[in-house]
């Protein structure tokens, strides 16, 4: 026994003697570490310092009160339970663990699976590194079904011990997971690919042969451009960097193992220019520069859009004023500037692309124009030639009718003299649609989205009129299909797919609720979209006394938005949201487990993604709220406004936004 206790001692002190001149003590910048095939990646720069400042937000004071006790034990234990912890890790663990900087992400290298690793500094706290590892070991054991085992990685002329821990299938976890952890006297690794934890042990050690992700230039350019802006040496409580398209293609192949043998989305964006988008990322801060939190976003597109990127061809301008209909008491508002025909007539490639038939996007063109029994519109001329360049949308609540939930308006200015030009079109595109049915709103003519209820459906047995020959000088007949070689091409590639049956045709569901009673017409010189026609109307016809640019709110976002330096020469999209209202509503829909049968945007939306397609049946939250106290209506003197404004630069796009008090 005295013999095996030695041995033990010796194999730790060599381990520890070998891990301290391998990875001697250093200022760790986790970044400098992570392989630039990293495409997803976050960063919390100190767990405390992270912590210390969200307790001085106002939402986490005001969720230490007595009163949600409950609730937060009771959160943090639901939270528990959904978190995905592929890499054994558990939440907890996040603020236990490390004492300094936390990295994390999804690495891509070329010719190997993506892996997910995660970093920590651990500096000085052994012993809860020890009993974390100690803990997963006895958890797999337990379990009998997983299994624990050293393994040893070579690096370089040395090596180091790996806990190798497979935990067993479960409900949330089908598929066994194997992680490999590497405990340093400085760093934790953990990471479910061994190739990874031997890259991260190798830049450790100091091999120069991998460039890091602090080497790519768009990881340096975005956060440079996010420092410059903050104007201070402050490290960022969070960081984050993403390349979209890579990093899309890495999760597709993880999420499905035969993604490799069918067609990649990614690489039909990247064909259409996207792949010019290098890199996208930001930073997080809380109770930072006198505001509860600012963030920072830089798309970085060094080179001028082309192809399809180019629909992302915005234009900075000195002012964006929301529309005069965006009443004082919008619970938020957001105005675009936007060049519809330019985003119009660089989107056909796409469609080309991802229809693997040149010249489709011609054809559909031409098809809408021509075709006797089309609505014969040219979409380019008739459309959006004639679209100005202010997009804007809005979103309240009704006073007089608050159970009917959130009410949201879309406009696109129109041209000068051009609205009767676009109106007729619409016109031309509804009047027959069955599911679309002409009402009036302030005097104008608008369609409303009802299933079976339109023009084609008021004669189901009449046929399908037919219209005469477009009537603009040089317009040519054509034939009832264009029987271009492209046509022929469409048609062989949809012949391809298998038609499903009306037996297997879903009905609509829960997903149709976006849309559910949508409404869209031409009206004050704008094109207007909204999800409710009577309070549509009541905008139109009966304007509110005052505007959103009145409430006090806004004039201190505005105020902040005139001392960005970054804002002087103009910019491309502004928003505004007084928090409280929209607040107000989810929190009692989440209180009473009914936020699946929400009326608000968010409820809607969350309802479109979560609910299986066709699926009629209200989906079960995926949170308990029930243990909230019911809204406290002195909540609302602690509930502030968020803001934020994005300007197109030389090298992409800039965003900065914050969230602030309401003193």
């Amino acid at each position: 026994m005295r013999k095996r206790k030695i041995r033990l001692f010796l194999s730790l002190l060599c381990f520890f003697l070998t891990s301290a001149t391998l990875f001697a003590q250093q200022q760790i910048k986790l970044d400098r570490y992570f392989p630039d095939s990293t495409q997803i990646y976050v960063s919390i720069a100190d767990v405390k310092t992270l912590t210390e400042h969200w307790r001085e937000t106002q939402l986490s004071q005001t969720l230490s009160d007595p009163m949600f006790d409950e609730f937060r034990e009771s959160l943090k234990a639901q939270i528990r339970k959904a978190w995905p912890n592929r890499l054994g890790l558990d939440f907890s663990d996040f603020s236990k663990l490390p004492t300094g900087e936390i990295g994390g992400g999804l690495v891509a290298v070329p010719g190997k699976k993506p892996g997910y690793a995660v970093m920590m500094n651990v500096d000085g706290n052994a012993s809860e590194v020890n009993e974390f590892l100690a803990k997963l070991i006895r958890q797999v054991s337990e379990s009998k079904r997983g299994s624990a085992t050293k393994e040893r990685i070579v690096v370089g002329a040395q090596s180091v011990d790996a806990t190798v821990l497979t935990f067993p299938t479960d409900k949330e976890h089908p598929v066994a997971r194997t992680v490999y952890y590497v405990a340093l006297p400085q760093i934790l690794i953990a990471t479910d690919q061994k190739y990874l934890a031997e890259l991260l042990l190798r830049k450790l050690a100091g091999d120069k042969q991998q460039n890091s992700l602090y080497s790519r230039p768009e990881y340096q350019a975005i956060f440079a451009r996010c420092a410059k802006d903050a104007g201070s040496e402050d490290v960022p409580q969070i960081r984050f960097f993403a390349n979209p398209l890579l990093a899309g293609e890495a999760i597709r192949s993880l999420a499905n193992s035969e993604a490799s043998k069918t067609r990649s989305p990614f690489d039909v964006l990247a064909k259409q220019g996207f792949d010019g988008i290098k890199g996208v990322g930001g930073t997080i801060d809380f109770s930072s520069e006198n505001y509860e939190m600012v963030y920072r976003v830089k798309l970085y597109v060094p080179q001028a859009p082309t192809r399809a990127l180019r629909v992302l061809a915005f234009n900075n301008v000195a002012s964006l004023e929301p529309p005069s209909w965006v009443g004082e008491n919008a619970t938020r508002y957001t105005v675009f500037n936007i060049n519809a025909l330019t985003a119009f007539n660089n989107v056909g490639p796409l469609f080309d692309e991802f229809l693997e038939t040149e010249g489709a996007w011609n054809d559909v063109l031409d098809s809408f124009e021509t075709d006797k029994l089309g609505p014969q519109v040219n979409l380019r001329a008739d459309l959006f030639a004639n679209f100005g360049r202010q997009l804007s949308s809005t979103n309240a609540f009704d006073p007089e009718k608050p159970d009917e939930g959130e009410k949201f308006v879309f406009s696109l200015n129109i041209l000068e003299g051009k609205e009767k030009t676009v109106a007729d079109a619409l016109r031309k595109m509804f009047e027959t649609d069955p599911d679309f049915k002409r009402v009036e709103l302030a005097g104008s003519e608008f369609w409303k989205y009802a299933p079976g209820q339109g023009g084609a459906a008021a004669n189901s047995s009449a046929k399908t009129p037919t219209r005469p020959s477009a009537s603009r000088p040089g317009a040519r007949p054509a034939p009832t299909r264009p029987q271009s070689r492209a046509a022929h091409a469409v048609d062989a590639a949809a012949a391809k797919i298998k038609r499903p049956t009306a037996e297997t045709v879903p009905e609509p569901g829960r997903e149709t609720e976006l849309i559910e009673g949508g409404v869209f017409g031409v009206a004050n010189g704008s094109l207007f979209v909204s999800n409710d026609a009577q309070y549509l109307q009541k905008k139109l016809m009966e304007p509110d006394d005052s505007s959103i640019t009145d409430n006090p709110f806004h004039q201190r976002a505005l105020n902040f938005l005139a001392k960005e330096p970054a804002a002087r020469n103009g910019v491309f999209v502004q928003g505004f949201g007084r928090n409280v209202d929209g607040f107000r509503e989810n929190y009692e829909l989440f209180r009473q487990g009914k936020t699946p049968e929400g009326k608000t945007l968010s409820a809607k939306i969350f309802n479109a993604i979560l609910t299986p397609a066709g699926e009629k049946k209200t989906r079960e939250p995926k949170f308990d709220g029930s243990a909230l106290p019911p809204f406290d209506e002195s909540l609302v003197e602690k509930i502030g406004f968020n803001f934020f404004y994005g300007v197109v630069e030389e090298d992409g796009h800039f965003i900065k936004g914050i969230c602030a008090r309401p003193e």
